[in-house]
């Protein structure tokens, strides 16, 4: 029974694999199904067993996989004796770092499919973004005992990072994202 649970995660990761490769070779639009089963090694059948559609596959790479990369590395950085501000522009980066990976084409559907599912499940967004929660226990614990506000500072973080995300989506990519960023993040973060 474990293995064919395994099994189903390992396929479900090779179309995570096979789909964000192919998108950002061909396309979004010039990927079909059909392409990605192919490069996935599995059947037709087998992609609709996990997903809906494209839009469903595009939406799954960014909550399942960006939680699944998020998690793994916070768990990592937040060992290391960093100030708060410093842990921050690092998650930061890594949440860019994911998004250079996908690329900006599935950044852009995934924002525009995820804002339109919030709009009819509302705090839907939030509560598939489980890393978010590591982030916000990072901030409690390691904020000293004069800051402000807890949340306010989870939320200007969470802001700044969807904006650049959002810019370099609206730019087409042409911008940097990490250097971007890095310096809204860090002039902002300034008095943490």
């Amino acid at each position: 029974m474990l293995k064919r649970c395994e099994q189903k995660v390992q396929t479900r990761e090779n179309l995570f694999e096979a789909s964000i490769e192919l998108f950002n070779r061909n396309g979004v639009e010039n990927t079909k199904i059909t392409d990605i089963v192919k490069q996935a090694n599995v059947a037709v059948g087998t992609f609709y067993v996990h997903f809906k559609s494209k839009e469903d596959l595009i939406s799954a790479i960014y909550y399942e996989g960006l939680n699944n990369f998020m998690n793994i590395h916070i768990k990592e950085i937040s060992q290391c004796s960093l100030t708060l501000k410093e842990l921050l522009v690092k998650i930061g980066l890594l949440e860019f770092d994911f998004a250079q990976s996908v690329g900006v084409e599935v950044t852009t559907i995934a924002f525009s499919a995820n804002l339109q599912t919030n709009m009819r499940k509302p705090g839907n967004h939030l509560k598939k973004r489980e890393f978010s929660n590591e982030i916000q226990k990072i901030i409690t614990n390691r904020a000293n005992k004069t800051m402000f506000d807890k949340d306010l500072i989870f939320k200007e973080f969470e802001t700044i990072i969807r904006g650049v995300m959002l810019t370099w989506c609206f730019d087409n990519g042409k911008s940097d994202i990490h250097e971007l960023g890095e310096k809204l993040l860090t002039t902002a973060l300034q008095n943490i």
